[in-house]
């Protein structure tokens, strides 16, 4: 029998639920006054759900030393805050996160790219590299505890859980009670393979070709023997590319110094050289006097001539113990390291970046490792431009948006950007009352959110990209769906919008 929960329903006394359906809720708490998330889970008794909740709140002091411990290390780590207990079922409170589960995603819209798991991955991975050095395992780390974020982030969740799936159990488990860190990865493992497939694989040591690329990690993960599988940092640099080999470079040896080195042998050189410097300064005067005395004209230019140059150069008729050169200071300036970000993005590469709705910020304030044009990010911007203003990238296409900074040293860095529309993800709209759509073509947001930005007034989801501009949004001529659309790609395409399901 399902629980029914609804809206404006007071949890422990503590949490009120505000929206939600199923198993998850946002809801608020009224000691605190702030917004969290809400999961419930039947147990198989009351009396079960009190004996873990009195657990819980007996274990809180120690696992809230270590849970800060693993989150300074990475922040991708949701844990369970409280639990409360009614009847058989057990409520557990988060920090409120958004975004649907691995396990919606592919249930809604099916298998996932190589090129879109392999950051989920590592994400991932390095959670659990956190969680584990703080001496936290999950035990229960399936598609549904892996949330993913509007910004294209893997978030885990779940940890704690009281039950977990069957099917993404390590094969040890069936004989012991304490979750270790290999089950763990064991788990991530098959977590995977449904990411790329759909569904975990029947049995462990599945052929490595079945994942692709990812496929010798996977099955490395899903190794029959804990022993065998890799702890997360070794499946982290496993799944990262190699670093660029470093050339080691020999010095040249010094020459052999003579039997008995002498520390003023390097001061006779100098002094020689000084000397021989002291003796073409006077021989060049002497060779100046000599012409000056040639001819007035000549005399009145040479000294013109050498007035001049007594701004940057010593006088040579005083202090003949030096011969330096002064020169100018250049000023010196202060490293920018944003300016340099901006200065280094390649042209024709791609960004995962989009604008907040918030006027025209943009979710970054300094552009972040390029991805594959074709990566499936909230946001992908492909850089159409390095050298236009802002204003001709304006003029090139209404399709562009440029993203500017003008750094320490004056000059302003633009690149114009160029939206590459990926189905799935939401974008912000503002809805007239004749159901005209002004789209936010340069956002993007959670297609569950609850709270959007004053600027709009609702959210939509890409429900395809269409290469022929003048195909239908509708799938079918029954289809009840409703949609609005744009032209993208200088009119070569159609990108279709419809409300999130």
């Amino acid at each position: 029998m399902a629980h029914q929960a609804e809206s404006g329903e007071l949890i422990g006394g503590r949490y009120r639920l505000v929206l939600g359906s199923g198993h998850r809720w946002r809801a608020r708490d009224e000691d605190s006054g702030t917004d969290v998330s809400l999961e419930w889970t039947r147990l198989p008794s009351a009396q079960e759900a009190a004996e873990y909740a009195t657990r819980f709140d007996r274990e809180r002091t120690e696992r809230e030393r270590r849970q800060t411990a693993a989150l300074r290390a990475c922040p991708n780590l949701v844990f369970v805050d409280d639990v409360v207990a009614a009847d058989d079922v057990l409520w557990s409170a988060t920090r409120l996160v958004e975004g649907r589960t691995l396990a919606e995603d592919v249930s809604t819209y099916g298998p996932l790219a190589t090129e879109t798991v392999r950051p989920v991955a590592t994400d991932l991975l390095k959670a659990l590299a956190a969680a584990h050095g703080a001496g936290i395992t999950h035990g229960a780390l399936s598609p549904a505890t892996v949330r993913l974020a509007g910004d294209g982030e893997a978030l885990l969740t779940g940890f704690g859980a009281p039950a977990d799936e069957q099917a993404y159990r390590a094969p040890e488990r069936n004989h012991e009670q304490q979750a270790l860190a290999p089950g763990d990865l064991f788990s991530l493992g098959t977590t995977l393979h449904f990411a790329l497939k759909g569904a975990p694989p029947s049995s462990p040591g599945f052929a490595a070709g079945d994942a692709g690329e990812l496929g010798p990690l996977i099955a490395r993960l899903r190794a029959t023997d804990p022993a065998q599988r890799p702890t997360a940092p070794e499946a982290l640099a496993l799944l990262e590319p190699p670093a660029a080999p470093v050339t080691q470079v020999t010095p040249p040896q010094p020459s052999q110094a003579p039997d008995d080195p002498s520390p003023f042998r390097m001061a006779a050189v100098v002094g020689a050289v000084l000397a021989i410097g002291v003796l073409l300064a006077l021989i060049i005067g002497v060779g100046q006097q000599e012409s000056s005395t040639g001819s007035s004209a000549e005399s009145s230019t040479e000294t013109t001539d050498t007035t001049t140059k007594s701004t940057y150069t010593r006088d040579k008729t005083t202090d003949t113990d030096e011969d330096e050169t002064s020169y100018p200071e250049e000023p010196t300036r202060t490293a920018d390291p944003t300016e340099e970000a901006f200065q280094a993005v390649p042209k024709g590469s791609c960004l995962p970046i989009y604008q907040t709705g918030n006027g025209n910020r943009w979710n970054r304030s300094v552009p972040p490792d390029t991805v594959p044009c074709n990566s499936d990010y909230a946001g992908v911007f492909k850089v159409i431009s390095t050298t236009l203003s802002r204003d001709q990238c304006y003029s090139a296409s209404s399709d562009y948006v440029p993203w500017s900074y003008t750094g320490s040293s004056g000059e302003t860095a633009t690149l114009c950007l160029d939206r590459v529309w990926v189905p799935r993800y939401c974008i912000l709209a503002e809805k007239d009352d004749s159901d005209r759509m002004s789209i936010g073509t340069n956002t993007a947001v959670d297609c569950y959110a609850t709270s959007i930005p004053s600027s709009y007034n609702t959210i939509l989801v890409v429900s395809s990209v269409e290469e022929n501009p003048s195909t239908s949004c509708s799938q079918s001529s029954s289809d009840p769906n409703t949609y609005w659309s744009m032209l993208a790609d200088e009119g070569s395409s159609r990108v279709c919008f419809t409300y999130p399901t």
